[in-house]
């Protein structure tokens, strides 16, 4: 039998290296960087506590055994809620737009907001990270036949150079009574379309980059799981690529966020050039562009 040999392409490229072995073909997938998978891992980074590196929501992995969320109150944006229910069936069209920055794509293109929403049913929290789905996929590959070989290509090519606004992360740890949020992402920085639209615009322009995003509930990866005073958080944010006091701006989403200095126990904040995720655009044709 011969041997079809797939490099990389981050997890649509696993995905369908699976599709290829589940077709009985015996497959080489080959990943450039350190680790299979992409955006879709999972991190402790040495703390006490577990992030997803990429987006939380995520297209349901083709895994029918692996346990997913289906979390149904998807944002708050200042007191509004969006639910599953509504997204689905195209209501609360004036949070439509902050969903779509939710998941990375550029609300000021209608096309991207139609395709940020599109599918909204098949959007999952993988309840033990997105790196189980990564590794289950893996263990698929190698249980049938196939090779996986990781590293083989610059694993550390750097920080990403690219223009225009892109995703920035904010991985925080506390030790503090625990913070109950309503929804999986509550808005950080604007209260409805309008002023989200105006401070993306302002942010294009060069303005002053203020804390603009959401808070992200990390209680399905939480310490407090095994210690009730732990818990932890993501800040999901838009940034220019550029340069950047990470210290200052840190300290900004910090008081936006309304968090004690005093009860963070561990924060480390990633840049649009350490993520890599630039908003996508949608052209007319349909076809996503960073």
């Amino acid at each position: 039998m011969s041997t079809m040999q797939i490099v990389g392409d981050g997890f649509p490229g696993l995905v369908r290296a699976v599709e290829e072995s589940r077709r009985g073909a015996r497959v080489e997938y080959l990943e450039p960087r350190l680790r299979a998978g992409g955006a879709m891992a999972t991190e402790s980074f040495l703390s006490p506590f577990r992030f997803n590196l990429g987006p939380a929501l995520v297209p349901r992995p083709p895994l029918p055994s692996l346990h997913v969320l289906e979390p149904q109150l998807l944002l708050d944006v200042g007191g509004a809620a969006l639910t599953r229910a509504a997204l689905s069936s195209g209501g609360a069209p004036e949070l439509r737009s902050a969903f779509a920055l939710f998941r990375g794509y550029d609300p000021a293109s209608p096309e991207a907001v139609a395709e940020a929403c599109a599918g909204a049913d098949d959007l999952v929290l993988v309840s033990g990270g997105n790196g189980l789905a990564v590794a289950c996929l893996l263990d698929e590959l190698v249980a049938g036949g196939s090779t996986v070989v990781e590293g083989v290509g610059d694993v550390d090519p750097g920080p990403v150079e690219a223009e225009g606004l892109g995703i920035c992360r904010l991985f925080v740890g506390l030790r503090s009574p625990v913070r109950p949020l309503r929804a999986l992402a509550t808005a950080v920085g604007f209260h409805d379309e309008r002023s989200l639209l105006e401070r993306l615009e302002a942010l294009r322009d060069g303005g002053p980059a203020e804390p603009l995003g959401f808070l992200v509930s990390n209680a399905h990866l939480d310490a407090n799981l095994v210690e009730p005073s732990l818990w932890s958080c993501v800040f999901q944010g838009v940034l220019p690529f550029s340069d950047i006091d990470r210290r200052e701006y840190t300290e900004r989403v910090l008081a936006a966020l309304g968090i004690d200095p005093a009860d963070v126990i561990f924060r480390l904040l990633w840049l649009p050039q350490d993520t890599g995720e630039s908003l996508m655009l949608v052209s007319c044709s349909g076809s996503a562009s960073s």
